[in-house]
């Protein structure tokens, strides 16, 4: 199935970067994945969308089969290997599409670089950042905080850990229920695949916890603000699920966020995925109404 779908490339630079392309269109979605994810993320997106359109997937550095250097993160630097990117794929311009901290990469390179982005595609990222101190929060925003470091921490846990198998890993992902990588979609096991590198006893995921670690307060305390969210001149889709990173919590972004988000960008298109989370949005139903979405989105905006 992989080998398939992805023709894999590689952008030189400062960290070279893996690329993944789906489809033979000249003018790809541009798409960027989440903090600890990879590009394979995407793989259900992509069976949904090509051959009407054309996808390619960046590792971000530090993650998947990029290069992984000790420091130099931070969205500063993720919005410049996307121009990068472009670059390399000889484009003047792009549709952004971002999956959680890929959202926030594809905003700071609106911000940025506004000539090169012709629209985003915002999957369940991007929210503004809350300028206030913990004391002036209020108990929504403590819980929502709370709710985003609990999700965080069990990410980051497992970049530590070695596997002894692909199926072991799936144990940390679906604790008890005994999956093997064959009971999984198809799109969903060559994510979890792809994730993992051969280490001396099993397995271990490629991304590099310094990586996750030097990204997460960029996130946190640097993303742009309601008021700097403002200047972003292109048009927006928003697609986010009823629940947060586990069924039945919270969504990650929060009705105070949405109204804030409608207020700040020129939203064109808002879709709400019931019974998915933040994971299961970007495989089987879900994705096929998330390509139904962007698909209606690039056809309104031209």
């Amino acid at each position: 199935m992989e080998k398939s779908l992805w023709r894999m490339e590689r952008v030189h630079g400062e960290a070279d970067l893996a690329l993944g392309r789906a489809g033979e269109g000249p003018d790809p979605l541009v798409c960027l994945h989440g903090i600890t994810a990879q590009h394979r993320a995407f793989n259900a997106l992509a069976r949904n969308l090509v051959p009407d359109l054309s996808l390619a997937a960046v590792d971000l550095r530090g993650r998947g089969d990029s290069e992984k250097p000790d420091s130099g993160y931070g969205l500063d630097a993720h919005a410049s290997d996307v121009i990068r990117t472009l670059d390399h794929l000889g484009l003047e311009d792009a549709v952004l599409v971002g999956h959680s901290m890929g959202g926030f990469v594809a905003l700071q390179t609106a911000l940025q670089h506004p000539d090169r982005v012709r629209a985003l595609v915002l999957l369940d990222g991007g929210w503004p950042r809350i300028e206030r101190s913990v004391e002036d929060m209020s108990e929504e925003e403590k819980r929502e905080a709370e709710e985003m470091s609990e999700g965080l921490a069990r990410a980051f846990s497992r970049l530590d850990m070695v596997f002894e198998s692909p199926d072991d890993y799936l144990n940390f992902w679906f604790p008890g229920q005994g999956l093997t990588m064959q009971d999984l979609p198809s799109d969903l096991a060559g994510y979890y695949l792809y994730d993992l590198g051969e280490v001396d006893g099993g397995y271990q995921p490629k991304a590099s916890r310094k990586a996750a670690e030097e990204d997460s307060p960029w996130v946190s305390s640097r993303a742009p603000t309601a008021d700097e969210m403002g200047a972003v001149g292109c048009p927006v889709a928003l697609v986010r699920p009823s629940n947060g990173f586990f069924p039945a919590s919270e969504p990650l972004i929060s009705p105070s966020d949405l109204v804030t988000m409608k207020e700040a960008l020129d939203i064109r298109s808002d879709t709400r995925l019931e019974d998915a989370n933040h994971y299961s949005m970007l495989f089987e139903e879900p994705a096929r109404k998330t390509a139904s979405a962007i698909e209606a989105f690039l056809q309104q905006t031209g």
